[in-house]
C-alpha cells in the first residue's frame, strides 16, 4: 500500500490507496486546517465555491449571456435612438461582457484544477484575467442605472422640457463617461500587479501567477468601495423619487382637466417605461448589495481579505456577491419580455422571420433534391 500527500492543497489532504497501476482507487478527503478563528474550515469553503461558481453561476451565466445576446438584437433593431434603448443597450453590453468574464471566474475557481497539476495558478491569474474585470462591468452597469434612473427622473418631473435636456448626443458621452471613469480607478491594479511565471513553494514548482511591483491594496479597496456606494446610493434616490413621483401623477391624473390631454398623454406614455426602469432598478439594489456591504468591510476589517485570517470567510461571501452578480446581469431579458410589449413583440418578430428562413431553406433543399 502507498499513501500520496497532496499537502499542498488549501485545507485538503489526498490519501490514495492501491495495490496496483490499474487497481481500483480510494480517495480520502478531510480536512486538516486548524480553523480556530477562521470562523470557515478551508474544506468548507471549497464546497462553497465549487457549489455556488462552478455549478450554479455557471448555469446562471449560460443563461445570461444567451439572454444579453438576444436583448442586444431587439434593441439595434428597434433602433438606439428610440426613448431608453440606448441605456438599456449599453447596460446589456455591460452585463453581457461581464458575465463572459464571469465564465473564466467559475472554471479558474474549480478547486478539482489543482488535481490536474498545470502550469497555471488558476486561482491567482483570475483575480486580473476574470475577477477585477467582472466587478468593472457590474460596477459600470450599476452606474448606468444610477444613470437611466435620473434620465427617467426629469422625464417624469419635466415631461415636456425631457427631449431638449436629455438628447442623443447627450446619453452617448454620459454613458462613455460612466465606462472611462470606472475603468480608470482599475489602471493602478493592473499598473502594481502582472502576470508572470514564479516559484510556488507550495507547489514546489513553477507556475503562470501573479506579481506585484507595488502594494495599493487599501486605496484600491477604498476608491471601489467609495465608486460602488455612489452608483449604490444613487440608484436607491432616483428609484424612490420616481416611485413617489409616480404615485403623485397618479392622483394629479384622476382630477386633470381635458385641456390638459397632452401632459396627460405624455405621462401615460411614459409611465410603463418608468415602471420598467424602476424594476430594473429594484432588481439591480437587491443584488448589488451584499458586494457594497463586503467592500466596506474590506476597508473597515483588514483581516477581511486575501492571505488574511478571515480569507475564508471572504471567498465564501464573495461567491454569494458574484452569485447575485451573475443574477442581476441575466434577469434583465425576463423583465424586459414581461414589462415592455416593444420588446416581446420584437423578439417574437427576430424568431419568426428565423423560423420563416429556415422553413424557406427546407423547402429549397427538398426541391433541389427533387430536381
Amino acid at each position: 500500500m502507498s499513501t500520496v500527500s497532496y499537502s499542498h492543497l488549501p485545507g485538503v489532504r489526498r490519501i490514495l490507496s492501491d495495490t496496483s497501476v490499474f487497481a481500483n482507487v480510494s480517495v480520502l478527503i478531510y480536512d486538516q486546517t486548524d480553523t480556530e478563528g477562521k470562523y470557515i474550515s478551508d474544506f468548507t469553503r471549497s464546497i462553497f465555491i465549487f457549489v455556488n461558481h462552478v455549478i450554479v453561476d455557471m448555469s446562471i451565466c449560460v443563461f445570461g449571456i444567451v439572454g444579453n445576446c438576444l436583448s442586444i438584437t431587439v434593441f439595434l433593431k428597434q433602433g438606439l435612438r428610440k426613448s431608453v434603448n440606448l441605456s438599456l443597450f449599453a447596460i446589456t453590453v455591460s452585463d453581457l461582457i461581464g458575465l463572459t468574464f464571469q465564465v473564466w471566474h467559475n472554471f479558474c475557481l474549480n478547486p478539482f484544477l489543482e488535481l490536474a497539476d498545470l502550469p497555471v495558478n488558476f486561482f491567482d491569474i483570475q483575480i486580473l484575467t476574470a475577477g477585477t474585470p467582472n466587478v468593472a462591468m457590474t460596477r459600470i452597469t450599476c452606474w448606468l442605472t444610477m444613470y437611466i434612473t435620473a434620465e427617467r427622473c426629469v422625464s417624469v418631473l419635466f415631461p415636456l422640457k425631457v427631449g431638449s435636456i436629455v438628447t442623443f448626443p447627450r446619453r452617448v458621452v454620459i454613458i462613455v463617461f460612466c465606462f472611462s471613469v470606472n475603468l480608470a480607478f482599475f489602471l493602478p491594479l493592473y499598473a502594481s500587479y502582472y502576470l508572470t511565471f514564479k516559484f510556488y513553494p507550495e507547489f514546489n514548482k513553477t507556475k503562470l501567477g501573479i506579481s506585484v511591483k507595488e502594494n495599493h491594496d487599501m486605496i484600491l479597496n477604498t476608491s471601489h468601495a467609495l465608486l460602488s456606494i455612489i452608483s449604490f446610493v444613487g440608484v436607491i434616490i432616483n428609484t424612490t423619487i420616481l416611485v413617489v413621483t409616480l404615485k403623485r401623477k397618479a392622483k394629479w391624473r384622476k382630477s386633470a382637466t381635458l385641456g390638459q390631454n397632452k401632459i396627460e398623454t405624455l405621462a401615460i406614455r411614459d409611465k410603463k417605461t418608468v415602471l420598467l426602469v424602476v424594476t430594473v432598478a429594484t432588481v439591480l439594489v437587491v443584488c448589488y448589495a451584499p458586494g457594497v456591504t463586503c467592500a466596506l468591510i474590506e476597508i473597515v476589517l483588514p483581516e477581511f481579505n486575501f492571505e488574511k485570517k478571515l480569507e475564508n470567510l471572504y471567498h465564501v461571501m464573495w461567491s454569494f456577491c458574484f452569485l447575485l452578480n451573475s443574477i442581476n446581469a441575466s434577469i434583465n431579458v425576463i423583465v424586459f419580455y414581461n414589462m415592455s410589449s416593444k420588446y416581446r413583440n420584437t423578439l417574437q418578430d427576430i424568431f419568426s422571420s428565423l423560423n420563416s428562413k429556415n422553413k424557406s431553406k427546407v423547402k429549397c433543399t427538398i426541391l433541389t433534391r427533387m430536381f
